[in-house]
């Protein structure tokens, strides 16, 4: 009897790869070696369905995990939104570095700890990262 092996989808190729990965958070050309470009963002908008992940931006996906306590999806990202967003920063090759509101609180000048991440962004971005009620703000640096 001969056994037909049954291929895997997309969809099942992208769980996988996302399981198996070292980063939390994942942009479509992290997966361009598995489908063209329009089928490998419907498989993500599918996933975001399941709530396999997340939705953070423009192009831009991160790990959800259930949360013990609420049963809700949340982040799976170290560090949270504010982990997601420094992933993403350096996964898209953006020059950045903390506000200057976080070095003055990490330093022990202030106690101000801000609720939205803001970052000091050296080049050009001009994307939204937001999960539920955090956004990102991105500022110029003072010159």
């Amino acid at each position: 009897m001969i056994q037909l092996r049954r291929t895997r989808t997309l969809k099942e190729r992208l769980k996988t790869r996302i399981r198996r990965a070292r980063g939390d958070v994942f942009v479509p050309r992290d997966f361009a070696d598995l489908g063209e470009y329009d089928s490998v963002k419907r498989a993500l908008r599918q996933l975001i369905v399941e709530g396999e992940i997340a939705r953070l931006g423009y192009g831009v996906y991160a790990r959800v995990k259930t949360n013990g306590l609420t049963g809700r999806p949340m982040l799976a990202v170290r560090g949270g939104f504010d982990g997601a967003v420094r992933q993403t920063l350096s996964k898209l090759k953006v020059d950045w570095r903390e506000s200057d509101t976080v070095r003055q609180y990490n330093n022990g000048r202030t106690t101000q700890v801000q609720a939205n991440p803001v970052f000091e962004v050296q080049s050009r971005f001009n994307r939204k990262l937001r999960y539920r009620n955090l956004e990102a703000r991105f500022e110029k640096p003072y010159a």
